[in-house]
């Protein structure tokens, strides 16, 4: 696929006036008489400027066989004339699409609105409250944490050996204390992680045996990381009540494909790294504990 790419460009303009006037409580006065204007929803005309100007710039930049288009989102409290937009690029050769979200005024493009009092940017809350609920069929997914009666699923798309996968396990371990909630494992082992399928098909080998390993796995040394397969998996057998069931699932076919199918469906989801985690169905993709709080605040 045609790799494609936004030069974002952030015009800040800071003006700071001040000014000493003897008659400063008569012009207050007579600002306050003034009657209030109702500011009118310039919603269309921001889609339509942000619209014509990335034409101006593909065209500049000779990029074809891409189009393009913006929807605004929602306004930005406070900031009206700023909107969150989501802007989709089609390739047209492949039909894929890409998309991207950040906040404009039609003619500047800003990849996020950060608090100065916080240091926490808006984009991220902004996609979690506008984001569509995804159904996602827990049927062939693993139940790692809670009871499968529980009010509320969190689907953790997730890799045992990443390391910000490993903090989100941490944190979701405290935080979800006393929340009636089920977490169901998919199994998205990255490449460069050298033991995250073995530890995938671990996991999935342990539940049919009776085994959660689910905190183990995820707790692993660099150390133990670097054990020959054959050791890890002995070492996993050793644990469960039938040792040899346990190591004839490991090696199994259909464990290999289980967690080739579930790492497929996690791309059909959108998700191109770990962690992802679906709380309720949206979507909050990364290491963010904020996030995480705020999605937690959102159960039933």
């Amino acid at each position: 696929m045609r790799k494609l790419a936004l030069i974002l460009t952030l015009a800040l303009a800071i003006a700071a006036c001040g000014a000493s006037n003897d008659k400063g409580n008569e012009k207050e006065t007579a600002a306050a008489d003034k009657p209030v204007v109702e500011k009118k929803d310039n919603t269309a005309s921001v889609q339509q400027q942000l619209n014509d100007n990335l034409a101006k710039f593909f065209a500049n930049k000779q990029m074809e066989g891409v189009t393009f288009g913006a929807e605004v989102i929602s306004a930005v409290e406070g900031l009206e004339d700023i909107k969150f937009v989501k802007i989709t690029f089609t390739d047209t050769n492949t039909g894929k699409t890409q998309e991207q979200y950040v906040f404009s005024n039609g003619e500047y493009l800003m990849p996020d609105l950060t608090s100065v009092a916080t240091g926490q940017g808006l984009k991220d809350t902004l996609m979690f409250m506008h984001a569509e609920n995804v159904d996602i069929d827990t049927s062939n997914l693993s139940l790692a944490y809670g009871s499968k009666d529980a009010k509320n699923v969190i689907v953790e798309v997730s890799d045992f050996q990443c390391p910000y996968c490993r903090k989100a396990h941490e944190y979701l371990k405290q935080r979800l204390q006393g929340e009636d909630v089920a977490i169901y494992f998919m199994h998205f082992p990255l490449s460069f992680h050298e033991k995250a399928e073995l530890y995938a098909r671990v996991f999935e080998a342990g539940v049919q045996t009776g085994a959660n390993f689910y905190d183990e796995l995820y707790s692993t040394t660099k150390q133990f990381d670097k054990k020959p397969d054959e050791e890890i998996i002995e070492h996993f057998a050793a644990k469960t009540d039938n040792p040899e069931k346990f190591k004839e699932l490991v090696n199994s076919e259909e464990l290999k494909q289980k967690v080739l199918n579930q790492s497929k469906r996690g791309q059909e989801l959108g998700v191109r790294g770990t962690p992802a985690l679906f709380f309720n169905g949206k979507l909050v993709g990364g290491y963010k504990t904020d996030m995480y709080d705020k999605a937690i605040e959102s159960f039933k």
